[in-house]
């Protein structure tokens, strides 16, 4: 039998998870903004503000693929719409039935948590005087600044968790590949445990400091971080499976000063950048200092190099400093360097091979919560 591949456009798209969340199941879709037309609900709830223009973030997306102005020429007619205020339009060339424009922002353009969650409540109250049963809700951390997608993810849960009785099946669309991890993180976590304190999770300013235990392979990232010598050992199993790009960068860069950090491109590892930092002598770490050093430095780098999410293992094996110490020096430095000025790095993934590594990066991240005596943390995010 002749067998034919399907067209892509006819291809169906699946969600990469499915949680239950306080009696409701979400469904959890990861894919590029090409795709946002081939998802069908009755009805999308998508940020916006006053004005309800679609020129950023995923607005923009779902705009040049709902058949550019249909949509949004029908939203501004709707303008201004108050804070917290819904309208619904069409949803021109998508599968969604209806795009319901929640505002999540006050009369100043600013916006928290909790505005963002009386926002979307005020749309699924719409969603359920309408009779409709599938909702889905837009990533809308593109749609903000200084915001994390951890954040996003746990409001629009709340959201959720607090929805009008008869609505039980919503999708959650991201187009970003760090957001949808993190997404798959923060559902994951509420889905086994409710609405408990995330303590593997911490916010310095705009950063989020983020514990997981996960195959680095698996962990989506703006950039990793290496711990190597100051030869940077072009010929280790991590730089040959980089293949020939990243191993003859490697070789031009060594030799580097102990202490010090340097950048490659990621070659044929899943990450477009690698941050080698000189912290290891004769395999082991000689000292917190020589730590602390290639720390700061590798972060300056990252700035530079506007590495919004870094990937940073734990060296295995680990000669010199304890788990525990190891842990604790690197996410004191971050967190120092962090309220030293406004950095462009998101997000730190403090990531564990093992239970072991995963418990020292927790307990990093709980000696800084209790450690510091902060404000309120900056959970404003403004347009």
């Amino acid at each position: 039998m002749l067998r034919t591949a399907s067209h892509p456009w006819m291809t169906r798209v699946r969600p990469v998870a499915s949680y239950p969340i306080q009696g409701a199941q979400v469904e959890l879709y990861v894919l590029p903004h090409t795709s946002l037309h081939r998802v069908a609900a009755d009805a999308l709830i998508l940020a916006c503000d006053a004005t309800l223009r679609m020129t950023k973030g995923f607005r923009k997306q779902l705009r040049d693929y709902a058949g550019f102005d249909l949509v949004e020429q029908e939203a501004v007619s709707c303008a201004p719409l108050p804070p917290q205020g819904v309208a619904m339009t069409g949803a021109g060339r998508t599968k969604f039935k209806h795009i319901l424009h929640a505002n999540l922002f006050d009369a100043q353009y600013t916006t928290d948590s909790r505005l963002q969650l009386q926002g979307l409540q005020n749309a699924l109250a719409v969603a359920a005087e309408r009779g409709m049963q599938t909702v889905a809700f837009a990533d809308y951390t593109l749609d903000l600044r200084r915001a994390v997608a951890e954040e996003t993810a746990w409001t629009i849960a709340q959201a959720i968790a607090q929805r009008p009785a008869h609505l039980q099946r919503f999708k959650i669309l991201c187009t970003d590949a760090v957001n949808g991890w993190v997404f798959q993180q923060i559902l994951g976590w509420l889905s086994r445990n409710g609405f408990e304190p995330y303590r593997a999770m911490y916010r310095v300013r705009h950063t989020m400091l983020h514990a997981v235990q996960d195959d680095w392979q698996k962990t989506p990232a703006h950039g990793y971080w290496r711990f190597t010598e100051p030869s940077l050992r072009p010929d280790d199993a991590l730089i040959k499976r980089g293949g020939p790009v990243l191993q003859t960068k490697t070789r031009e860069l060594s030799p580097i000063a102990l202490g010090d950090a340097t950048i490659t491109a990621g070659g044929a590892l899943p990450y477009p950048f690698v941050v080698h930092l000189a912290a290891l002598e004769s395999g082991r770490v000689p000292s917190k200092e020589t730590l602390v050093a290639a720390v700061r430095a590798a972060l300056s780098l990252s700035h530079n190099q506007y590495l919004r999410t870094l990937l940073i293992p734990i060296p295995s094996p680990l000669n010199g400093l304890s788990h525990n110490e190891f842990a604790y020096t690197v996410a004191e430095t971050i967190s120092d360097y962090l309220h030293e000025a406004i950095s462009r790095i998101e997000r730190c993934i403090l990531l564990g091979a093992n239970e072991q590594e995963f418990r020292a990066w927790q307990e990093a991240v709980n000696a800084l919560r209790d450690a510091l005596s902060l404000p309120p943390l900056e959970m404003t995010a403004t347009l």
